[in-house]
């Protein structure tokens, strides 16, 4: 078998098999030969080497990033779905999570960070959260478990990992991340001695006090100006 992440073009002829990609919960994926365009999960098993069959979870990993479960007798046309990436998993549970609207399963208690983003297929440009109600956004990093046997469905979206920020009439791109006062006068290349004011959505100005934090948020607007009394 050799290790890939995408299988490329199923150039055998349905008559010979086909070639798709399985991996366990390591998403170290391994090409594999099936008989043809229609199998069952039980033969996709069986190709990737985990038997006996009903001790394993069979998923599909959809185009759309969606995860579906395969029954062990259920029929899938590989052709007609346009999937080549599929998960077999020691496991007898499942559990639900959505991602960006996305309904997911997986037959693990917890899953990585940047497994949920490869399965939706995000980028390095892109970071995922964990939302809850009354709570702030919680950024979960690529090694951080999200853990989906609460109760409920656990929901999380992706969003850019930067953001655009107006300083004195000039974009710029930062991190999406908390920043203090005195990062912020970096960032910008304030003037030494001049003052720091955000723009609050109602135009009133509020000068950032040294020392201080501040959650850096898409759109945000930035101004500086030099001490009162003094001209620019």
């Amino acid at each position: 078998m050799t290790d890939t992440n995408h299988p490329g073009e199923n150039a055998l002829d349905k008559d010979k098999g086909r070639t798709i990609a399985v991996s366990d919960e390591t998403f170290v994926f391994s090409t594999v030969q099936v008989p043809g365009r229609k199998v069952t999960g039980a033969q996709i098993a069986k190709a990737a080497g985990r038997e006996p069959v009903e001790d394993y979870a069979l998923l599909l990993n959809l185009p759309s990033g969606e995860i579906e479960t395969l029954r062990p007798d259920e029929e899938i046309d590989l052709a007609a779905k346009a999937v080549e990436r599929f998960f077999v998993i020691r496991s007898g549970e499942s559990f639900r999570f959505v991602v960006d609207h996305l309904s997911l399963e997986w037959p693990l208690k917890s899953i990585p960070g940047k497994h949920i983003k490869f399965l939706v297929n995000a980028g390095d440009d892109k970071e995922l959260v964990q939302e809850h109600e009354n709570a702030p956004a919680k950024v979960i990093g690529d090694d951080d478990p999200v853990h989906l046997d609460a109760p409920g469905v656990e929901r999380l979206k992706t969003r850019p990992r930067n953001v655009t920020v107006i300083y004195n009439h000039k974009e710029f791109t930062l991190e999406r991340r908390v920043y203090s006062t005195e990062e912020l006068f970096a960032a910008f290349s304030v003037p030494t001695g001049y003052k720091l004011d955000l723009i609050e959505h109602d135009g009133e100005f509020r000068e950032l006090k040294p020392g201080g934090k501040l959650p850096v948020r898409e759109g945000m607007e930035f101004a500086s100006h030099p001490p009162r009394g003094q001209s620019s």
